[in-house]
């Protein structure tokens, strides 16, 4: 023990003697992610934006690649920055640089040297980390509990171990698997074998750098292949092999993984590299989407280096969005069956090579968002034809106008030719047209939100002429229960004789319809293909039109939704509990009015177009970049021979979708602000479909965003929208006072002449400083509210009636009398402590059910604050 002191205290002296200046070490030492795991978050750089997580594919977020060179090149063999510039005038290329990047160097490269990992092989996959919850999922993986988070943890833990041990930051993979020490060796030799597997089965080549090698071979141009990689050179060849065509294989003349030389590219790698290559370093052009590995750290070398940025900022930052609501899908799924899903983005390689810029809104939502959903529907769709033909069925395509008609547009453009043709059905006259019975008419009504008391709707849809509407209506009001009266007076003999004949009439034009325009035959298989939701036009065609027509009659829809009373016969390329979506369907129509009714012929009558020309003229936009994205895609995939399962498709879609409905960005916002959707079955037929400002207005009244749409909700702040998601996704039971326990304190007085109580009451908060309380209603009593014993300023926002059921009665703002307070508009100032406003019971009437006096008001200077 004295001995080791005495050794130690040696080393503390020479240290004294010899110190290391602190300038000289660097953040690498200091914080070395491989000994002491990601201590602090990497500081924002130009290369951040190149991918979602770290660029390097096999390696770990977090790993610095950061170290000088020591041994310095002779001077005619290093090209400096300088040289970089006057040479080819950029040291940063992106996807439309490749095809042509040869030609900047002359005849001065004698060979080309890629990065593997986001160069020349992508993944499908949105990170390199959603590999391992592809793993995860793999027989061998779950039939020995093999985490995503295991399996990162055990590389961080590999990187530590193999540093310790001999001072090396290279492990291979096998040393990955070493630390499950509960496994034996066969098992582990099982999961690198499948994680292998799983690499190739993710993986494609980028076609723009398998064109750029086919073009290097051509003129005699040495290929290799430089990754920092815990592959070992056969197992990296063999991921190369599935994805490279034979040609181009063979076209690369050596591999290089940093495992086997013991050293990175960001330390000696490329030394090793030139060396053997046996040129000068200037001769030697490297290709790779890491700024520091791939760029910086051979350009110190003289190795012409291009950093290749496959996405811009904007793009960037938009697919950071794409993979964050990739993970939230599962909030929105009718039946998960994971938490944890990989998430797939096969998608990136057709945003790196299209022409985005600049990116209009238009461009956000048709070709980086719907697009991509448009894509997976016309696959899910034809998928389903074949399927269905393959039985031996005649299978006919029916697109549901008006909202099916960009899905017709989409299905050719991913077919190539014609798929089925655009109907004009819609729901209004599907149902309208089905009432035979008593029980038709019963299984209509009970269907009806009991929340939404719209009679007129009611009756349009059952065919009753106005004047008939407003009698009913007006002898359902003398009821004390309206709705119950008005439902009952529907089922009375004369109206449903009435509801009968009009629905016959209806059912005979629309069957000439069918019949003339769709040139059906027995035993044909209709498909109905729509938007979604619920499947209601096939529901009430298939009970009123399946035995006449003979037919099978399917739909298949974008978006569906769970509930009980869904086609069986129906499939959608998403499922999910709730519609959320009506952005998305507004951008599916066509300009034209809704078919409500057929003549005598069995032509179909619209009505008159309701909405603005500048919102069919934006529509119009967003169609046509759905339609450039469906024929890229096809351009790519065909070109690269990749093929995406559909699986991986309907997830990508999926996410698309839930990030344009729930994580909108800013353009997005701002475009949709004036959309409206035309509402047949309502009086009032223009409805807004996003409003911030009754957004905020609304949020000041409820506790909880769960009845904000989402679009509200995300105009508010991304604590809304999860909170939304979660509320609703769960079902959860939770009051105001769960939401938030701040509160201010309010002392009422209740009583009437004589006699009085004072009670002091809890006002909770709810937003932007805005607070809600409940004060009882009696007949005949006044409500004195002590607002000078609370504050000095205060903004009263409204003061109303409400009954039982929280319904509004009435605004009572105006009832206030004023003591000793001073009022400009909503804003009050209490001019001392006794300063009282009273709600007089003038007008009100004696109710049998509780009500109650709700004020929604802002605290601006608390009493205690006032000097």
């Amino acid at each position: 023990m004295h001995y080791i002191l005495e050794r130690l205290a040696a080393k503390i002296k020479q240290a004294d003697i010899d110190p290391l200046p602190f300038e000289k070490l660097s953040m690498e030492h200091m914080f070395d992610p491989d000994v002491y795991g990601e201590i602090l978050p990497p500081l924002p750089r130009d290369d951040v934006y190149q991918s979602i997580h770290h660029p390097d594919a096999m390696f770990p977020p977090g790993r610095g690649l950061t170290e000088k060179t020591a041994q310095r090149r002779k001077r005619e063999d290093r090209l400096l920055w300088s040289d970089m510039r006057d040479t080819h005038h950029k040291a940063q290329i992106n996807a439309h640089d490749i095809p042509n990047v040869l030609d900047e160097f002359g005849d001065s490269v004698k060979v080309l040297s890629l990065d593997c990992f986001d160069t020349l092989l992508w993944r499908k996959t949105a990170t390199p980390e959603d590999v391992f919850t592809v793993l995860a999922d793999k027989p061998v993986a779950r039939s020995l509990g093999i985490t995503p988070h295991q399996r990162i943890s055990a590389a961080a833990r590999a990187y530590r171990a193999k540093r310790l041990e001999n001072g090396s930051r290279e492990i291979d993979i096998r040393d990955i698997y070493r630390s499950f020490t509960s496994l034996s060796g066969e098992e582990r030799e099982l999961l690198v074998e499948t994680e292998i597997r799983t690499e190739m089965n993710v993986c494609f080549a980028f076609s723009p750098y398998v064109e750029l090698i086919r073009l290097a071979h051509t003129r005699g141009i040495k290929i290799i292949i430089v990754s920092d990689t815990y592959l070992r050179e056969d197992e990296l060849r063999r991921l190369l092999a599935q994805h490279l065509p034979t040609d181009v294989m063979q076209a690369i003349s050596t591999v290089y993984c940093s495992v086997d030389y013991g050293t990175s590219k960001n330390r000696a790698l490329f030394e090793i590299v030139i060396k053997e290559c046996g040129v000068p370093a200037s001769q030697l052009l490297h290709i790779g989407d890491n700024v520091v590995s791939d760029a910086q750290v051979p350009q110190k070398l003289g190795v012409r280096a291009l950093h290749f940025l496959p996405f811009d900022r904007d793009a960037a930052d938009f697919l950071r969005l794409q993979h964050a609501a990739s993970s939230l899908i599962v909030l929105e799924q009718t039946a998960p069956e994971t938490v944890v899903l990989p998430c797939y983005s096969p998608f990136r390689p057709i945003f790196s090579i299209a022409d985005l810029q600049p990116y209009a809104p238009e461009t956000v939502i048709g070709y980086m968002s719907f697009g991509p959903v448009l894509y997976g529907y016309a696959r899910f769709l034809m998928d389903e034809v074949e399927a269905l033909q393959q039985q031996g069925k005649r299978v006919k395509v029916l697109f549901l106008l008006r909202d099916a008609y960009l899905l017709s547009a989409a299905c050719e453009a991913y077919a190539g030719k014609p798929v089925g043709k655009p109907v004009r059905i819609r729901g209004f006259v599907a149902i309208a047209a089905s009432f035979k019975t008593r029980a038709d008419v019963d299984d209509y009504i009970s269907g009806i939100n009991p929340d939404v008391q719209n009679f007129y709707s009611a009756a349009k849809q059952l065919l009753l002429p106005p004047e008939v509407t407003e009698l009913l209506i007006r002898i359902a009001h003398q009821s004390a229960d309206p709705q119950t009266a008005f439902y009952q007076l529907l089922r009375d003999d004369d109206v449903l004789e009435l509801i009968f004949k009009n629905s016959f009439a209806l059912r005979a034009r629309l069957m000439r319809y069918m019949k003339k325009q769709l040139e059906l035959e027995e035993g044909d298989t209709i498909i109905l293909a729509d938007t979604g939701y619920s499947g209601t036009t096939q529901r009430y065609l298939i009970r009123t039109f399946k035995e006449e027509l003979k037919a099978d009659i399917l739909g298949r829809y974008v978006i569906a939704s769970d509930a009980p009373g869904r086609p069986a016969n129906s499939k959608a390329l998403i499922a999910t509990p709730w519609w959320n979506y009506d952005f998305f369907e507004q951008c599916c129509t066509v300009r034209e009015g809704a078919v409500v009714d057929y003549d005598l012929d069995g032509e179909p009558v619209l009505e008159q177009i309701e909405l603005s020309e500048k919102q069919y003229e934006k529509v119009a936009n967003i169609q046509a970049e759905c339609m450039r994205f469906i024929n890229d895609a096809g351009a790519f995939f065909t070109k690269s021979g990749v093929t995406c399962e559909y699986s991986i498709l309907q997830r990508a879609a999926h996410a698309a979708l839930f990030r344009h409905a729930h994580m909108p960005i800013e353009a997005e916002l701002e475009y949709f602000k004036d959309f409206q959707h035309d509402s047949f079955m309502d009086l009032d037929r223009k409805k807004t479909l996003y409003h911030l400002e009754n957004a905020l207005r609304n949020v000041r009244r409820l506790p909880s965003p769960y009845r904000l749409s989402p679009y509200d909700t995300r105009g508010l702040g991304l604590d809304f929208t999860f909170s939304a998601l979660v509320q609703r996704r769960f079902q959860l039971d939770l009051g105001p006072e769960d939401m938030n326990v701040r509160f201010s304190p309010l002392k009422v007085s209740i009583g009437r002449t004589h006699e009085s109580k004072v009670l002091l009451l809890r006002a909770h908060h709810l937003h932007d400083g805005y607070f809600s309380i409940m004060m009882p209603y009696e007949s005949g009593t006044s409500v004195k509210m002590l607002l000078g014993e609370h504050y000095e300023w205060l903004q009263i926002d409204e003061l109303q009636l409400l009954n039982n059921a929280g319904s509004v009665c009435g605004n009572v703002s105006s009832s206030l009398d004023l003591e000793e307070i001073n009022r400009e508009g909503e804003i009050y100032r209490c001019l001392s402590q006794a300063s009282v406003a009273t709600i007089r019971p003038v007008g009100l009437q004696q109710f049998k059910t509780p009500h109650y006096y709700h004020m929604i008001f802002r605290p601006l200077v608390p009493r205690a604050q006032a000097a």
